[in-house]
């Protein structure tokens, strides 16, 4: 068996002299604190002499940040000054008084006519002008079809225009004038009555010049876009070139075009129709070489896939491929 012995020793205590030693030393310790804390007063006082505050009392700042905002507000201020003068300077100058008007695009229409309709006056401020105005007013001409005005300082301004294309007439009598959209444009006068002419003689639509219809108004049918289409097609044929074509309807989907007078006669329809129209320029002038038009009228339906069908219109019969 292992013993362990045990020694035990006796504690002295410590002499008196120790213990002071600590109450000195914790002396000594406040000591600094209270100068610490004197120093805090004197920085205190120090910081309240430079615009800083002491614990637990109101701070009054006097700092230098506020300075570059508010120069920037009177430099934005000035700015806005400046640019009134600016505007009212611009508005009022001699220099920008309008004393020029270009109308760039105009073939049909007389430029002069024009501007009396944009409503433009001598002595009229360039910036002072109501561009959408001005054009909403040079469009409520229906020969129009889109425009755009700019100002052109100091001095100017530029009108562009576009015109509407007469493609056929509505009233022959009258001479009232539609453009491929089916607005109506009014009698054709001057440049505009050789514009629409196709083959020496304006294509007449029957049918489509109702009554209470104006200038600017547009021709919503259905049936329009077909009845131009057939006016085109068969224009170039050499024997309706010695007349006028007028296009009408016919049926449902059918349509009876007329020339020369009415001693020719044809019928199509809405399908296929350039088809048809390939076939009558092919034979037209075999079949009108072998008949005399003086007498009867004769008509020709096309509606025949591969055949055209030639018949006097006051008789049945007769078949000419």
């Amino acid at each position: 068996m292992i013993r362990v012995k045990l020694k035990l020793r006796r504690f002295r205590r410590r002499p008196r002299r120790a213990k002071k030693a600590t109450i000195l030393s914790l002396a000594a310790a406040a000591a600094p604190a209270r100068k610490k804390s004197a120093g805090r007063s004197a920085s205190a006082r120090s910081a309240a002499a430079r615009g800083k505050t002491a614990p637990g009392k109101i701070r009054t700042v006097f700092s230098s940040d506020w300075v570059w905002p508010a120069i920037g507000i009177l430099a934005f201020a000035e700015v806005i000054l400046l640019g009134g003068h600016a505007v009212r300077w611009a508005m009022t100058s001699p220099r920008f008084v309008m004393d020029e008007v270009k109308i760039v695009g105009h073939k049909t229409l007389d430029p002069e006519s024009l501007v009396k309709l944009s409503g433009l006056r001598p002595g009229t401020n360039i910036f002072g002008v109501d561009l959408e105005r001005v054009r909403e007013r040079i469009e409520s001409n229906p020969w129009v079809r889109r425009s755009s005005v700019r100002k052109s300082p100091p001095s100017t301004l530029r009108i562009e225009i576009e015109e509407r294309v007469p493609v056929a007439l509505i009233d022959r009598k009258a001479g009232v004038a539609v453009d491929a959209e089916g607005v109506i444009l009014g009698p054709l006068t001057g440049g505009a009555a050789g514009a629409v002419s196709m083959g020496g003689c304006s294509p007449l639509l029957k049918g489509f010049g109702k009554k209470g219809r104006r200038p600017g108004d547009r021709i919503e049918s259905l049936d329009f876009a077909p009845a131009l289409t057939a006016a085109s097609l068969f224009s170039g044929a050499p024997v309706i070139r010695q007349g006028c074509l007028s296009v009408s309807r016919a049926g449902k989907g059918l349509f009876r075009l007329e020339a020369m007078g009415g001693k020719i006669e044809m019928i199509l329809s809405e399908e296929k129709m350039a088809a048809q129209a390939a076939r009558f320029h092919a034979v037209a002038e075999h079949i009108f070489a072998e008949r005399n038009f003086s007498a009867a009228p004769v008509r020709l339906d096309l509606t025949f896939p591969g055949r055209i069908i030639v018949r006097p219109v006051n008789e049945n019969g007769g078949l000419k491929g």
